[in-house]
């Protein structure tokens, strides 16, 4: 079964997927760019959010781009 919830970090937010394996799989909404992560766990997701943010971060500033701000969402 799939669940399907949206989360926000630092403005930022995530469609969130329960895989058949039981592992949640998020990805980055609002941007060109692809981010996606994943978490064991309901209780590590923000960590996991998080840290995926930070390597986007940094990779941005590897290239001395500005990070993608996150478009409108309409909800």
């Amino acid at each position: 079964m799939l669940v399907h919830s949206i989360i926000e970090l630092e403005g930022y937010f995530a469609k969130l997927e329960r895989g058949r394996d039981g592992m949640l799989y998020g990805r980055v909404i609002g941007l060109e760019e692809i981010i996606s992560f994943k978490a064991p766990a309901q209780r590590v997701v923000e960590r996991c959010f998080s840290k995926a943010l930070e390597a986007y971060f940094e990779r941005c500033k590897q290239r001395g781009v500005e990070p993608e701000k996150p478009r409108a969402l309409g909800f």
